[in-house]
């Protein structure tokens, strides 16, 4: 039998889980300290009790896991994460794992071995699953693509919408000054100088794939993308809309300099 000595912090939503965990580490040697069920309770736990260890969750009801995880080694930097997650998702290991996690496990794995994992992290290796590293390889083979916040994704969509500024800022409850702003970001990350380029390059990345135009004038079906509508010129940017366009046509349209 393994034994390893570490006091160990548990963080996970599921009373059940955590008694399974608490089990299987006490049969082990290790020391589980405290549990948590949420990011808050997390943060105050690791704050009084000083783990070695923390075991975190990615899907917790309250904070986002890689805000706590961050959270967690800005006040003790030694301590060593290990993520219990039960998807190994680009975004989710990427972020976890870019916060300071040195391990991404799989809970239906059915090699998981939480002991053996710890003692790895604690000799200073990183353990992850087959399905997160190869997530992870992938998203750093997208490094140089544009990391957009989800606010400015928000007002993307909804100007592919067809949605102008103030009407944005109507459905996002801002300002229609904050809703330029998220666009002005966007469009600078993006690297393009308008409205409609925006939209086209964050299409193209697959940024957009899930847009549902709010009007479509044609009803045929396939996948669709949307660009600017150029008949009635506007009087303010903000007021400029979106149309539906096919995919192949919209690639056919000359890229503005």
């Amino acid at each position: 039998m393994l034994v390893v000595a570490a006091r160990v912090l548990v963080i996970e939503p599921n009373r059940i889980v955590r008694q399974g965990i608490r089990a299987e580490l006490s049969g082990n040697g290790a020391e589980v300290v405290a549990e948590a069920c949420n990011g808050e309770e997390a943060l105050a736990a690791a704050a009084q009790h000083d783990p070695d260890v923390v075991l975190l969750d990615t899907k917790l009801p309250d904070l986002p896991a890689p805000e706590v995880c961050g959270a967690l080694l800005e006040r003790s930097p030694a301590t060593a994460i290990i993520v219990l997650s039960t998807h190994g998702e680009e975004a989710s290991v990427r972020a976890l794992i870019e916060s300071g996690a040195r391990a991404y496990l799989l809970k239906d794995a059915e090699d998981l071995d939480l002991a053996g994992a710890i003692q790895r992290v604690l000799a200073g290796e990183s353990v992850l699953h087959p399905r997160a590293a190869a997530a992870l390889i992938d998203s750093r083979g997208k490094a140089d693509e544009p990391k957009l916040s989800g606010q400015e994704l928000k007002v993307l969509r909804l100007v592919a919408d067809g949605l102008t500024n103030p009407e944005i800022g109507a459905r996002l409850y801002l300002s229609r000054h904050t809703v330029k702003e998220y666009l002005s970001h966007a469009m600078r990350k993006l690297e393009v100088a308008n409205r409609m380029e925006a939209v086209r390059k964050a299409t193209e990345l697959g940024l957009l794939d899930s847009v549902t135009p709010a009007a479509a004038d044609d009803a045929t079906s396939g996948p669709e993308t949307l660009v600017y509508n150029e008949s009635g010129a506007p009087i303010r940017s903000s007021d400029l809309r979106v149309t539906p366009l096919k995919i192949d046509q919209l690639r056919r349209l000359p890229k503005q300099e």
